[in-house]
């Protein structure tokens, strides 16, 4: 299997998989504009005070496909704003807690505050994951302190 283009695809594929019975077809180009339906903020705050978040921006289509899925609606069943929102946190929320070890390594505690929603634009940050589904795109950045990086080095610089 070929290296993935950015290093958390991996974890944010299958995560939306196993989760909400999304179907992964590829990865977006690392530079890939964003479509942003949905845009979901997770803090964190690790090792000695280092802290950050984790953005997730989802586009429509897979935001509907990922309410229908977790709420178990029939085919063509509408999902109405508040059933997305409520998915599109929890999905966050996940992918947040499986993406952070795998970008910064499992000898770290990571705490995530509660997931929020923030408008529906590019937030910016280092993009970490760009994911092409069946039912729509995926993308993923994070921010960080810039002091973090005495305590967190990515799971990468340690190979």
């Amino acid at each position: 299997m070929n290296e993935p283009i950015l290093r958390g695809n991996a974890a944010v594929a299958a995560v939306a998989e196993n989760l909400g019975f999304l179907m992964p077809t590829g990865e977006l180009p690392a530079d890939a504009a964003i479509q942003c339906a949905r845009v979901v903020k997770v803090d964190w705050i690790g090792p000695d005070g280092t802290c950050g978040g984790v953005f997730i921006c989802l586009d429509q289509g897979l935001c509907e496909a990922l309410a229908g899925n977790l709420l178990g609606r029939l085919p063509g069943e509408t999902v109405n704003d508040e059933d997305i929102d409520g998915t599109v946190t929890e999905l966050a929320n996940v992918i947040s807690g499986n993406l952070l070890p795998a970008l910064y390594g499992t000898d770290h505690e990571f705490h995530l505050q509660s997931p929020y929603l923030l408008p529906p634009l590019d937030p910016g940050g280092r993009r970490e994951a760009a994911v092409q589904f069946l039912e729509g795109q995926l993308t993923v950045a994070t921010e960080a302190v810039p002091d973090n990086s005495r305590i967190l080095r990515r799971a990468v610089d340690r190979t």
